[in-house]
């Protein structure tokens, strides 16, 4: 160790490698376990492309510096801005501009632009883009303190004068030590070499990085990672270091670190050690302990809050037997007592009811007793938080004497198969549903066409086959195939699949569940595309976290594992593909491993967000603007994009504020080469600059393409907001296709298109485009003005949510109108449920219009 601090040997060496900066950077974020990480993560270390060429650098950073530089700002004090989608954005510096492209080539479409009508969020960390226009955003001055920012010396041991880096491959990182300093190692075009990193500025939001003054050849780079992302015994010597702590107040500011960047259990260890050292100093500052034990208490409580909500029960009620109650503040023993009671009492509701249906189930007659003896105990196994609102009905009038015992007990049951509110007295049709129920499944697996018409058939006779029943029983029932034995070596709940894409070709997916997975339970769902070389172990352990020991066993603590998502994972491309190549091919594999899953796994299909990073991530994009009507939103890191992206913008444009169809969250880096040859900045920019898209952008200072783990607490705080939620029906359809595979929207659907307008992605053309555009009439009807098919053929599917099929219902197409009197049919339903493996979203009819 040199008097600097300088390392002069990597403790990382890596191997030969092309990994981005970023994925780099993230090399502790994903490896928090006693033993070695999964072999895919090492792997992806070893396959990321990471060539960032002399001039991409320059000419990346000179633009950007540009943009934001010479734009009139909102001055220097830090903002709050509140997006229309309920998106909370800052603290940060505020300022706006007309355009993120990179390129004067690439400046985004839409005519003059008059005003500058994108926002910029700038934090330090990263710049986030909005549309600014008052309807979508409003903004107000943040009255939160000012951050701790901490100057290193080493800031004076900055290269001001240099290239910037060409980066082939990264050979190694090392950790920091305790001056904040680690040796970066690449390959660059001259061979082998060994740069020296220092923090030179350091918040607890994030980190500034810089390459130091040495012997070797001087280079010029500054990147941000977050505060986060610095392994916690690492950031607490480099703190300490850094501050002297050689008095009162070095603690005290120790102390406000943490406190700032929430990490509370560490600001009360450094407060108690401060308390001990400066006993008569800090006597004052007693009450600080206090409130960090509040503090803690709280995000502790919020987190349980979340399990909860997740449907982790079991998880929750550890969390509140783990707290150290005597070290509580009183507050928080009374909030802690009130969990447990609340808690106490749902379970002794479930006793309750579930010895009510015992007891009034053993009263009925023998014959019908034996009838439902199998869904009594189904009830009784899987009665849970998840289910027993299910009993609601049941549970109001168990203890009424005036109700016969069969009501009571066909309430329970219609109430099981059907879901919360729509229980049912009769006790006649509690048992033709559970007939039906077996029914349903039976067709939806059942591979013989002649056999399913057979069971049609049966069905057709059953009271409880009502389309209204039979939608309500679907939405209930649990996937109606069960999922795959998971390995022995397995993380608990992760499932491999094997399937086949429409060729026959074998296709397997990945699939994590959270904890305490229930399949009476509709959980939401990332759909995530690794990217080329990547294995789809490395999107489950990105969003779920690597299965590691935690306080009570091993587990996965990741952000979609404590929100309650599950996440699908395919291994989309073929073997020795490249890159993303834009064919209905790889569409179809993305989504045959969806559909797939969605028989298999208890999927909210409302909330289904397509997601991926790098080629997977253009490949999510693509088809979230390909089949907006699948998607609750569409996540993207480190994309690019060109051809049907560009050109399916308005797909995913909002015809009127309110019903906006697709929401997008793009991050990318600033010095990733992606944005100056693709035309990401491009299409980015249209999005941004109308009130009518959804999206946010998000550009981290200093990096290359990576995997952008420290976005992920905002990427589920987005998803979570109720506006991002799947539209069923929109009211209007207007849409652009250019490829044969995009041909049914929301509820058209073209049977074939045009030749000249399914063109090829290999000879692409972007004057070659057709558009749908049609819309659901006031007057119980739709009417279609275009579609691209051969001879205007269409079919038109109808659900109660765009007719009343008690009434006639109008078509009006080609300048004709014509009235048809549509009566729902199961059979159209379970075929449509048989194919697109849809059960909240059914259709109950069709119209062929040949």
């Amino acid at each position: 160790m040199s008097p600097s601090g300088y390392e002069t040997k990597p403790k990382i060496d890596m191997g030969p490698s092309t990994v981005t900066t970023s994925v780099a950077l993230h090399r502790w974020l994903l490896q928090r376990s006693d033993k070695n990480p999964l072999s895919c993560l090492q792997d992806r270390e070893k396959t990321v492309r990471a060539k960032l060429s002399i001039w991409q650098l320059h000419y990346a950073f000179i633009c950007v510096t540009a943009i934001v530089a010479a734009l009139p700002t909102f001055g220097q004090e830090e903002y709050i801005v509140q997006h229309s989608n309920g998106m909370l954005l800052g603290p940060g510096v505020l300022s706006e501009t007309d355009t993120i492209s990179t390129s004067s080539f690439q400046q985004g479409g839409g005519g003059e632009i008059k005003s500058k009508s994108i926002g910029v969020m700038d934090d330090g960390l990263r710049l986030t883009y909005f549309n600014l226009a008052p309807i979508n955003a409003s903004w107000e001055r943040s009255t939160a303190p000012v951050m701790e920012q901490i100057d290193f010396p080493s800031a004076a041991e900055v290269a001001r004068a240099g290239n910037a880096p060409s980066i082939l491959q990264i050979l190694g990182v090392s950790a920091f030590n305790e001056y904040g300093r680690r040796t970066f190692s690449f390959l660059s075009p001259r061979g082998r070499v060994d740069v020296l990193q220092g923090i030179t500025l350091l918040t607890p939001k994030y980190a500034k990085l810089e390459i130091l003054n040495t012997e070797s050849e001087k280079f010029v780079w500054d990147t941000r990672i977050a505060t986060s992302s610095i392994p916690a015994d690492e950031l607490e010597a480099i703190l300490k270091q850094a501050l002297g702590m050689a008095n009162s107040g070095d603690w005290l500011r120790l102390v406000r670190f943490y406190t700032q960047a929430e990490r509370y259990g560490e600001a009360q260890k450094i407060m108690s050690e401060a308390l001990q050292k400066f006993p008569s100093e800090l006597a004052s500052q007693r009450p600080i302990q206090t409130q960090l034990d509040q503090l803690f208490a709280n995000q502790k409580f919020e987190e349980i809050k979340l399990r909860r909500e997740a449907g982790q029960h079991l998880q929750a009620a550890q969390f509140l037997g783990a707290f150290p109650v005597q070290s509580l503040p009183v507050e928080s023993q009374v909030k802690l007592q009130s969990e447990v009671d609340d808690a106490n009492q749902r379970l002794a509701l479930m006793g309750d009811i579930s010895e009510a249906l015992k007891f009034h189930a053993s009263q009925l007659p023998e014959p019908d007793q034996q009838v439902v003896a199998p869904v009594v105990e189904e009830i009784l196994g899987e009665l849970s938080h998840n289910t027993v609102a299910r009993l609601a009905d049941f549970q109001r009038l168990r203890s009424d004497n005036s109700t016969p015992n069969e009501n009571k007990v066909a309430l329970a049951i219609s109430g099981w198969v059907l879901g919360s509110g729509a229980g049912l007295d009769n006790f006649a049709v509690a048992k033709s549903l559970l007939r039906v129920r077996n029914l349903v499944v039976d067709y939806l697996n059942e591979a013989d066409a002649p056999r399913r018409q057979q069971i049609l058939g049966i069905l057709r006779s059953e009271e409880g086959a009502q389309p209204p029943l039979l939608a309500k029983l679907l939405a209930t029932m649990k996937p109606p195939q069960p999922p795959p034995p998971t390995a022995a070596d397995d993380p608990p709940g992760l499932y491999r699949v094997n399937t086949v894409d429409s060729l026959g070709s074998s296709l397997t997916y990945l699939v994590q569940v959270p904890p305490e997975y229930d399949p009476n339970r509709k959980y939401p769902c990332v759909l995530a595309l690794p990217g080329t070389g990547d294995l789809p172990e490395l999107e489950i352990n990105a969003w779920c976290g690597i299965y590691s020991k935690l306080a009570f066993s091993m587990a996965r603590a990741g952000y979609a594992t404590r929100y309650g998502y599950i996440v699908v994972s395919p291994a989309w491309m073929q073997a020795g593909q490249t890159e993303y190549q834009y064919t209905e091919g790889e569409h179809d594999r993305v989504l045959k491993a969806y559909r797939d899953a969605l028989r298999k796994f208890s999927i909210d299909s409302d909330r289904v967000f397509i997601s991926g990073h790098f080629d997977g991530a253009t490949a999510a994009w693509d088809i979230a603007v390909s089949h907006p009507d699948l998607w609750a939103g569409a996540v993207m890191l480190s994309p690019g994009a060109d051809k049907y992206i560009v050109q399916y913008d308005e797909n995913v444009q909002g015809k009127s504020n309110d019903q906006i169809p697709l929401g997008t969250y793009i991050v990318y880096g600033q010095l990733d080469g992606k944005r100056v040859n693709t035309k990401l900045g491009t299409i980015a920019t249209n999005y941004l600059r109308s009130s009518r898209f959804d999206s946010l952008v998000v550009e981290y200072r200093g990096r290359g393409s990576g995997l952008f783990l420290e976005e992920l607490p905002r990427i589920f705080e987005w998803m979570e907001l109720s506006s991002h939620r799947r539209i069923r029906v929109a009211r209007n359809i207007e849409v652009k296709t250019m490829r044969s595979g995009d041909r049914f929207f929301y509820w058209l659907e073209a049977p074939a298109l045009l030749p000249n307008v399914a063109g090829s992605p290999y000879q692409f053309d972007p004057t070659s485009a057709g558009s749908f555009q049609a819309n659901v009439l006031d007057i119980n009807g739709v009417s279609v003005s275009r579609i691209p098919s051969p001879n205007k053929m269409a079919t038109i599917w109808f659900s109660p949510e765009m007719v009343d099929f008690s009434r006639p219902v109008t078509v009006a197409m080609s300048g004709r109108r014509r009235s048809y009197d549509l009566a729902p049919d199961i059979g159209v339903m379970l075929e449509d449920v048989r194919t697109r493996a849809d059960r909240q979203h059914v259709f109950w009819q069709k119209v062929d219009i040949q």
